[in-house]
This record gives C-alpha cells, structure tokens and sequence, in this order.
C-alpha cells in the first residue's frame, strides 16, 4: 500500500494521513512576462480538524493551551514564495472557511516568467506526511516576444523517469508483479477522496494560437486532475502502478473524467 501511494505522490500528488487537499495554481501574465500568481490550498473542514488535533498532539508541550495548529497560515504562504523562484513577493490572503473546506488563498506577483517555477504538486509548508518533490516535477517557463509584436509562453514540463516508483509499487520482493487486493483499493478511495490538483494560465489579453486542448477564453489548463473521478475506477486504479514515465502515466489518465493533461513536452501560448 505505501508503494502505491508514493507512486501516486510522483504523480502529481500531495498525501496526507487524514484527509486530501485541493490545491488550485493560477497564474495570470501580462505581454510584458510579468503577472501573479494565485494558490489556493484546502482541506476537507472534518479531516483538517482531525489533522490539527493529531500536528497538536506531536507539538510542544504548551500546545494545548495555545489551540491547535493553523492548516495553511499566512506565516507559510508567505515563506512559500521564495520556492516559486527568484523576485516571487507573497502580496496577500485571505483564508477560507466553509461548512466544507478550510484553507487559504494566497497571492504572489512576479517580474520575470522565465525565473517562475511551479512544482506539480501542492504547495503544504510544514505539514507532515507531504511529499516533497525537490525540483523534480516543476514547472518551467521561457518567454519571448514574437516580430509580429505578440508574446510567447512556452511551458516546459518536467520528464522524469519513474522506474525506482514503478518497480516498488509493482513487483514484491520476489520480483513478481503484484496488484493492490479489495482492502488496499477501499483504503486508498479513502485517502484520496477529494484530491484535486489544477495549474492553469490566464494571459492578460487574447490568445492568438496554442497546441494546448485545454483553452477556455484566455486561460489554458496546464493540468487538472480529479482523483475522485478516479477513485470511482477500480480497473484503472488497480494499474496505475504499472506507468514507467510520466508520460505514460499522462496517456494512462488522459481520457478519464476529471482529468485534463497535456501530453506534449512543451506547451507554447502565443498572445496579444
């Protein structure tokens, strides 16, 4: 089972012990290659109370008299900006708070697109049991403009090769192939219901040509992904840990409901 959910976290997850998150990136860029960022981080409201009262129990010994902790304060979406990339400045939030969900919604501006990273999976601070990444799933950008007077995004994804992931999730100790039995399945529905993960671009402007499927207005989809669409799939969730890139592991979901990936390298926007 472990083997599985690190598999799963490589593929553009962030897991967490009790309860899923929805982490939502938009980032909104202007001709001159400079704009902002906005990320939304939450949490079913249930599962975050859960999790803060299990961080509280693992905090100090005055803790308990200082409540529990925050889920997504303003404290750490401000030191996140520094892991968006060179001359990202954290300028607001505002929390959110539902019958549903709690979290944040932080805002970053930005001068140079081109020194922008976003990693694939959520932004989470200090929460324990996320996963980092390590500059392995990010995102990069290169920026031009174009003789006709019109500005160029071109978004690079990362192609990382999976096999260690793979092999661990896949094989037991004999080598031989093995899949996750009816227990597993139920406990991972669990895990990650509610898991969304969504990037998307907003040129401040119209788009005159992309390769991207994904255009609604002036806004791209980079990538979304549901996990509760797949959850509902039990044939297709039983193989997921059969992809040796991530690539084919893009190919794997690209036709389920609730997800939208692009499966090209590169991902170009030409705007005015």
């Amino acid at each position: 089972m472990r083997a599985l959910v690190r598999l799963l976290g490589v593929l553009v997850l962030a897991v967490f012990t009790s309860g899923c998150i929805t982490a939502l990136t938009s980032i909104k860029l202007r001709p001159d290659g400079s704009g902002t960022i906005e990320q939304s981080l939450s949490m079913n409201a249930a599962a975050a109370s859960q999790f803060a009262a299990m961080a509280q129990g693992f905090g100090a010994p005055d803790a308990k008299k200082n409540g529990p902790p925050e889920l997504f304060s303003e404290k750490d979406m401000m030191e996140a900006a520094t892991k968006y990339g060179e001359g990202v400045v954290f300028v607001s939030s505002k929390p959110i708070k539902t019958a549903d969900r709690v979290g944040r919604i932080a805002t970053y501006r930005f001068a140079d697109i081109t020194k922008l990273r976003i990693d694939q999976k959520p932004q989470t601070g200090e929460i324990p049991g996320a996963s980092s990444s390590k500059g392995k799933e990010d995102v990069l950008f290169r920026f031009a403009k174009q003789p006709s007077g019109t500005s160029q995004l071109t978004v690079v994804f990362p192609d990382e090769k999976l096999e260690e992931a793979r092999k661990e999730a896949t094989t037991g100790k004999d080598g031989a192939k093995k899949a996750p039995d009816a227990g597993q399945l139920e406990m991972m529905k669990k895990l990650f219901d509610g898991l969304k993960v969504a990037i998307d671009v907003e040129v401040l402007g119209s788009i005159v040509k992309t390769n991207s499927p994904y255009v609604e207005g002036s806004r791209v989809t980079l990538l979304e992904m549901d996990f509760s669409q797949l959850l509902a799939n039990e044939p297709l969730l039983s193989q997921i840990g059969e992809p040796g890139s991530i690539e084919e592991a893009k190919r794997m979901l690209k036709n389920v409901k609730g997800f939208k990936v692009n499966l090209d390298r590169e991902v170009t926007i030409e705007f005015k």
